[in-house]
């Protein structure tokens, strides 16, 4: 019997994004260039078409959702997207120098990190968006700093049906079918884009219209910049208020595999294992793993040790992408 057709999937996480083409080009182009650096040969799978690629966007969704909290303008967002009704975006090739100066670094130790933040403006402050992504239902005494950085999006999402659902159908289709079709999937999922996974995964694996993929399995799942580990979005996850035998999503992950950067304020809790533990005891999941990394991302407003491409590029990252080919 032939193998089972590779399929990568691709989910960003929040806060303002350039169009959905412009987006998908990074995204892949920092991908591409971790796996150049780690494994040549699973690079070329990639870039040929022999795995599968999908990248799957709602930053439409996430702008909008931005300008109406006041926490960008629409004179902010300078680009429009031809894909989403010429929908205000961020414009094309605004990281590609911050990228190409990623993709020159040969050191991803700490005392290169430490390195980094010397050189660079330290974002590190940012901090205290851990206590919004806890908190995200309670807005009053939070930071302007905080609300500005954290809440718009991702408090829409947890908090308001149609946007939530908005969100997920965009992961939802492109899943669904690569399921399916009988696909060896590995999706990779950051920040927000890891809280549209989880519950995606849960419907897939309980509701009773999902009932035909409830024997299919994704076979690695690669967490980055994951907040599920805060309190505050465990509370407002699609499988909150199920009881006890409802909870987590049911024997549709096969690898969990967490990755975190240090500092980075979004996953603040950057172990899964132990708030997950009891998908491992109940053996909802092949097994749960978390790894740390140091983040080397730098742009125009400094270190920012949760963009998703600085993970992307990173060795840790791309090693585990890499097995998931081979």
């Amino acid at each position: 019997m032939a193998a089972a057709k590779q399929h990568l999937i691709v989910i960003h996480g929040r806060a303002t994004k350039p169009s959905e083409r412009e987006k998908r080009r990074l995204v892949k182009k920092a991908i591409l260039h971790g796996l150049g650096r780690e494994a040549p040969r699973a690079a070329e799978k990639l870039r040929s078409g022999r795995v599968r690629f999908s990248f799957v966007y709602y930053g439409d969704i996430s702008n909008e959702l931005m300008i109406r909290s006041k926490g960008k303008t629409r004179g902010d967002l300078r680009g429009r997207d031809p894909a989403h009704g010429g929908a205000p975006c961020e414009e094309s090739g605004s990281f590609d120098a911050d990228l190409e100066r990623l993709f020159r670094r040969d050191k991803f130790s700490k005392s290169a990190y430490k390195k980094l933040l010397k050189e660079e403006d330290d974002n590190r402050a940012l901090d205290n968006i851990a206590s919004a992504v806890s908190g995200v239902l309670n807005f009053i005494g939070l930071s302007d700093n905080v609300i500005r950085w954290a809440t718009p999006d991702m408090g829409a999402y947890l908090t308001t049906r149609t946007v939530g659902s908005a969100i997920r159908t965009r992961l939802q289709k492109p899943l669904g079918r690569a399921l399916q079709r009988g696909e060896d999937v590995c999706l990779i999922s950051h920040s927000m884009g890891c809280i549209v996974s989880y519950d995606v995964l849960w419907k897939y694996s309980r509701m009773s219209e999902y009932a035909h993929l409830r024997d299919k399995k994704v076979s690695r799942w690669i967490t980055l910049g994951n907040p599920l580990g805060e309190p505050g979005v465990q509370d407002n996850l699609y499988d909150a208020h199920e009881g006890e035998d409802g909870r987590y999503p049911a024997n549709i992950i096969d690898q969990w595999i967490n990755i975190a950067a240090h500092d980075d304020f979004v996953a603040h809790d950057e172990d899964v294992r132990d708030d997950f533990k009891q998908m491992r005891r109940r053996h909802l999941v092949g097994s749960i793993t978390d790894h740390m990394i140091y983040n080397f991302w730098a742009g125009t407003s400094g270190s920012n040790p949760h963009k998703f491409y600085g993970y992307l590029d990173h060795p840790k990252v791309a090693g585990k992408i890499a097995e998931w080919i081979r």
